[in-house]
């Protein structure tokens, strides 16, 4: 797929193929253009044990070439069957540095998009810290725009020109991305997920959940084991 990788740093446009990172506490977000998409999402906090090479501090994006690019994915895939109990576990140890050097090898083979739109993101670091910390709340346009100190009419606007959508719609988006990766990687009953998102029911977040993802959640949790 196709679209816009956000970052303090900057925003950068991606096609199929690149590789996005962003390290931990950074603010960022990203969103598809219309048509198929997929992509891997990597994860990791590792222990001070492990030996790691060292990471850039702020976002960035990488175009690598296509034995680069192999050499990821086949990595990749190696830590999903180490985590899925089909390889040893302790590989991934010795594997994620790897394909972390392919990551740092690759990174800034991209350049930002043009604009400012990442600058804009640090003021609307108190809003999403908010909703980090407290997820199953619905926030209105005026309590979104009161964490950042800004009127409603102001913040609506500035916060539609650094993300590229209206704070409801984006809201809205992010629990159900939350909700994914909670259904991709546990076992909570899909109304208990529902419930800790502020959804006020079932079927409303079945609903949403349809219209985002093209598949109910029930569903996308018994595709987990396929």
């Amino acid at each position: 797929g196709s679209g816009r990788f956000l970052s303090e740093g900057g925003a950068y446009d991606f096609g199929p193929g690149d590789i996005l990172y962003a390290p931990s506490m950074a603010i960022h977000d990203f969103a598809f253009d219309a048509g198929p998409r997929a992509w891997t999402l990597v994860q990791f906090d590792p222990p001070p044990s492990w030996a790691l090479p060292p990471l850039p501090p702020g976002a960035g994006a990488a175009r690598p070439g296509a034995p680069a690019l192999e050499r990821f994915r086949s990595l990749a895939g190696w830590i999903a069957q180490c985590l899925s109990g089909d390889a040893p576990s302790a590989n991934v140890a010795m594997l994620l540095p790897a394909l972390l050097l392919v990551m740092r090898d690759a990174l800034h083979t991209l350049p930002p998009a043009p604009g400012q739109a990442g600058s804009r993101l640090p003021r609307f670091r108190p809003l999403l810290a908010r909703m980090s910390e407290r997820p199953a709340e619905m926030l209105t346009l005026a309590q979104a725009a009161s964490f950042c100190g800004l009127s409603p009419e102001y913040f609506s606007r500035s916060f539609k020109a650094a993300v590229g959508t209206g704070f409801i719609a984006y809201q809205m988006r992010w629990k159900l991305q939350l909700a994914a990766r909670m259904l991709a990687s546990g076992d909570t009953p899909v109304s208990q997920v529902a419930y800790s998102l502020g959804f006020g029911s079932h079927a409303y977040f079945s609903h949403c959940y349809r219209a985002m993802f093209g598949v109910a959640p029930s569903r996308h949790r018994n595709r987990r084991g396929r």
